[in-house]
Protein backbone atom coordinates (compact mmCIF):
# COMPACT_ATOMS: atom_id res chain seq x y z
CA UNK A 1 0.00 0.00 0.00
CA UNK A 2 1.59 3.45 -1.22
CA UNK A 3 2.19 5.99 1.75
CA UNK A 4 0.39 9.62 1.64
CA UNK A 5 2.73 12.49 1.06
CA UNK A 6 1.70 15.84 3.24
CA UNK A 7 3.16 18.90 2.59
CA UNK A 8 3.78 21.10 5.73
CA UNK A 9 3.30 25.14 5.48
CA UNK A 10 7.02 25.16 6.57
CA UNK A 11 7.63 22.84 3.87
CA UNK A 12 5.98 25.31 1.27
CA UNK A 13 7.64 28.40 2.45
CA UNK A 14 11.40 26.52 1.92
CA UNK A 15 10.40 25.35 -1.50
CA UNK A 16 9.83 28.50 -2.75
CA UNK A 17 13.41 29.04 -2.42
CA UNK A 18 14.17 26.54 -4.64
CA UNK A 19 11.39 25.81 -7.24
CA UNK A 20 12.98 27.37 -9.78
CA UNK A 21 16.20 25.22 -9.75
CA UNK A 22 15.55 22.32 -12.05
CA UNK A 23 18.05 19.97 -10.60
CA UNK A 24 16.46 19.84 -7.18
CA UNK A 25 12.78 20.09 -8.83
CA UNK A 26 13.85 16.38 -10.70
CA UNK A 27 15.72 14.62 -7.79
CA UNK A 28 12.39 15.75 -5.46
CA UNK A 29 10.18 13.78 -7.98
CA UNK A 30 11.89 10.83 -7.42
CA UNK A 31 12.71 11.04 -4.34
CA UNK A 32 9.04 11.89 -3.56
CA UNK A 33 8.39 8.46 -5.35
CA UNK A 34 10.53 6.50 -3.00
CA UNK A 35 8.68 8.12 -0.21
CA UNK A 36 5.80 6.94 -1.40
CA UNK A 37 6.83 3.23 -1.58
CA UNK A 38 8.50 3.25 1.85
CA UNK A 39 9.83 5.75 3.40
CA UNK A 40 11.28 4.19 6.33
CA UNK A 41 14.35 2.78 4.19
CA UNK A 42 14.45 6.03 2.34
CA UNK A 43 17.23 9.01 4.28
CA UNK A 44 18.37 8.55 8.05
CA UNK A 45 16.93 9.47 10.96
CA UNK A 46 17.87 12.78 13.16
CA UNK A 47 18.30 13.47 16.36
CA UNK A 48 18.52 16.48 18.98
CA UNK A 49 15.58 18.75 18.42
CA UNK A 50 14.91 16.93 15.27
CA UNK A 51 14.18 13.44 16.62
CA UNK A 52 11.58 11.50 15.31
CA UNK A 53 12.38 12.87 11.59
CA UNK A 54 14.00 11.63 8.88
CA UNK A 55 16.47 13.24 6.21
CA UNK A 56 17.26 12.75 2.78
CA UNK A 57 19.80 14.20 0.51
CA UNK A 58 18.76 15.93 -2.41
CA UNK A 59 20.45 16.87 -5.44
CA UNK A 60 23.59 16.66 -3.35
CA UNK A 61 23.70 20.44 -1.67
CA UNK A 62 19.90 20.16 -0.26
CA UNK A 63 17.90 18.31 2.35
CA UNK A 64 14.78 17.53 2.04
CA UNK A 65 13.38 16.83 6.07
CA UNK A 66 10.49 14.59 6.67
CA UNK A 67 8.27 13.02 8.98
CA UNK A 68 6.84 9.31 8.48
CA UNK A 69 3.93 8.24 10.85
CA UNK A 70 3.60 5.06 10.62
CA UNK A 71 0.56 4.82 12.17
CA UNK A 72 -1.47 6.74 9.68
CA UNK A 73 0.43 5.62 6.80
CA UNK A 74 1.33 9.42 5.84
CA UNK A 75 5.03 11.10 5.01
CA UNK A 76 4.98 14.90 6.33
CA UNK A 77 7.18 17.10 4.41
CA UNK A 78 8.73 18.84 6.92
CA UNK A 79 11.40 21.52 5.28
CA UNK A 80 13.72 21.66 1.66
CA UNK A 81 17.07 23.69 2.32
CA UNK A 82 20.69 23.82 1.67
CA UNK A 83 22.53 21.66 3.91
CA UNK A 84 23.70 24.63 5.80
CA UNK A 85 20.96 25.57 6.74
CA UNK A 86 18.74 22.74 7.15
CA UNK A 87 18.89 21.49 10.41
CA UNK A 88 18.85 24.69 12.30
Amino acid sequence: MAWVIKRTDTFLETFAQVRNNKKVIAELSKKLTRLAEDPLHVGGWLSGSLHGKKSTRIAKQYRLIFLPDEHEQVVYLVAIDHREHAYD
